[in-house]
């Protein structure tokens, strides 16, 4: 089995709570960034900044690092310690491009499940 095999098993019971994953390496597909900056861009993916705390941020981060999906490189910083600056990877890109497929598969299905809810609340 391949890394990306690995990574959307479909017996994997946790797929949900992984989207966060998707949405790191969106925001790393568009630029480089370090972990706080990376909480504050969630915000704009409609995740809430008080439902995804730091250690989950972080420990998403190391585990996309262990699985070659981001590396991240130590930077200097003009205003106080240094900063771990995170990037995606190749094999970080052909993740996301399938993450993307997913969310769009699943995305058809809840539309199709929504508009049939409501078709058959008007009958």
């Amino acid at each position: 089995m391949d890394k990306l095999e690995a990574i959307f098993c479909s017996n994997n019971k946790n797929a949900t709570g992984r989207f966060i994953e998707a949405a790191l390496l969106t925001l790393l597909n568009e630029e480089a960034s370090y972990g706080y900056g990376l909480m504050e861009s969630l915000e704009n993916l409609g995740f809430d900044r008080d439902s995804v705390n730091s250690s989950i941020i972080y420990r998403n981060l190391r585990s996309m690092e262990k699985r070659e999906l981001i590396s991240s490189t130590w930077q200097e910083s003009s205003q106080g310690p240094k900063k771990r600056t995170y990037e995606i990877t190749p094999l970080g890109q052909e993740a996301l491009a399938h993450w993307i497929e997913l969310l769009n598969h699943r995305r058809k299905r809840l539309t199709a499940i929504i508009n049939y809810y409501d078709e058959t609340r008007k009958r």
